[in-house]
């Protein structure tokens, strides 16, 4: 497998933890999504890839929905 920028194939997965939150002041009052995900690093450009698991997904979707209503 390559790098999708830069074609490399100098790639680690490495295990990681994103804070995903809503970037508008409605959004302040849901809180952040913790995701623990393993990421697919490049270590010639810092290209990094991930795949959030379907529950934190449906938790960004609803928070998506309540900070808009």
């Amino acid at each position: 497998m390559a790098c999708k920028a830069c074609n490399s194939e100098n790639l680690q997965r490495l295990d990681g933890e994103l804070t995903a939150s809503l970037p508008s002041l409605k959004a302040l009052k849901v809180p952040p999504i913790y995701v623990c995900q393993s990421v697919l690093v490049c270590l010639d450009c810092g290209f990094a890839e991930l795949v959030i698991p379907t529950s934190e997904l449906l938790s960004l979707k609803n928070a998506k929905a309540a900070s808009s209503s």
